[in-house]
């Protein structure tokens, strides 16, 4: 009998025990916890991007005819104004020479004809016949000229040429491609970014680039340019930055990761172990005063590295527990387990 009394007693006994821990919501969870802090945090937006010769060009031939003299090589650097490129000029030789000799005797004609004026031997029509013909024929020198120039091809810009299209003896028709010329000094990297960072990005703002032919050196460069519209179909914005690329590394066509930095000053930064998510609803788990816990909803703004940015919910001088979340809900007591109690990194 009297140990049938003990053993009601003991059962009593943990009944009233368990009933007093789940009065404070169940057994203590053993946590670790941070208290958050503000601390220096920039926002990075990454794409892909699509280098382009600042100046890009193809040289071609302004009229159909035989190349006689080819004046580069391929892949040759060349300076603003080099001729390239002869085309045959015999024809457009000797019609300015033409029309340069028929200038010359207008010229001389207009001159007698001014000396008989001066002297009242002639009427002043004859003078302004001669002089009305002496103007077409400078006008028709011109054209020859023009004529002229347009069979010698030269470099609208300094730059890179690329592969040589043609040869001395073929015969080109007007608009054939002759090479490709592209100023490489400076580059344009042209790269998409979702409307929604819209107001994020700016010009001037810097960036970095990497690319996969130079896997360990980065590239800085600046936003130089902003698209006036937003892609309908891909609701994105393009955005064009400029770099150096007075060694020549970049060539056009490459593709690029692009990197572009925003500083937003101190923010609440807190690992993203901290988080906890459950369908659109963001929360973490804020410790009381009395080593309980309750969650909070908190609007969470860009990650990077394992860490987020906190917009709303949160202040500096909480305290979050932020290892044995999963084993918490409302009212749990908790226990920080020794040296749990750290700040926010």
């Amino acid at each position: 009998m009297r140990i049938l009394i003990l053993g009601l007693l003991c059962f009593l006994g943990a009944c009233s025990q368990d009933a007093v821990e789940s009065k404070k919501g169940g057994s203590p969870a053993v946590v670790t916890v941070i208290t958050v802090q503000t601390q220096p945090w920039t926002e990075v937006i990454q794409a892909v991007g699509t280098s382009k010769a600042r100046d890009s060009v193809v040289i071609a031939a302004k009229q159909s005819e035989r190349v006689s003299v080819v004046h580069f090589d391929s892949g040759q650097r060349v300076a603003k104004g080099r001729l390239l490129v002869e085309l045959d000029s015999g024809t457009a030789r000797a019609e300015l020479q033409e029309a340069q000799a028929s200038l010359n005797d207008l010229n001389a004609q207009v001159q007698r004809l001014q000396n008989l004026q001066s002297q009242q031997l002639i009427a002043k029509s004859q003078l302004d016949t001669a002089v009305a013909n002496r103007n077409a024929a400078r006008a028709r020198v011109q054209a020859a000229q023009v004529r002229l120039d347009e069979r010698m091809i030269r470099a609208p810009f300094s730059g890179v040429l690329g592969l040589r299209q043609v040869s001395p003896g073929q015969f080109v028709n007007a608009g054939a491609a002759l090479v490709n010329l592209d100023d490489l000094d400076r580059m344009w990297v042209d790269f998409p970014v979702p409307e929604f960072l819209l107001t994020k990005v700016q010009t001037g703002m810097a960036l970095r680039l990497k690319a996969d032919a130079y896997p360990d050196q980065e590239f800085p460069a600046r936003v130089a340019g902003i698209e006036s519209r937003i892609d309908v179909s891909t609701r994105a914005l393009m955005v064009r930055a400029e770099v150096d690329n007075s060694k020549g590394r970049l060539r056009p066509g490459m593709l690029l990761q692009v990197e572009l930095q925003q500083e937003l000053g101190n923010s609440l930064v807190v690992p993203e172990l901290c988080l906890q998510q459950v369908g659109n609803r963001s929360f973490v788990y804020a410790v009381n005063a009395d080593n309980t816990v309750v969650s909070r909803d908190i609007v969470i703004g860009s990650r990077r590295e394992g860490k987020v940015v906190v917009l709303s919910g949160l202040k500096a001088g909480d305290r979050i527990v932020r290892d044995g979340t999963s084993k918490l809900r409302d009212g749990q007591a908790i226990q920080i387990a020794p040296g749990g109690n750290t700040v926010s990194p």
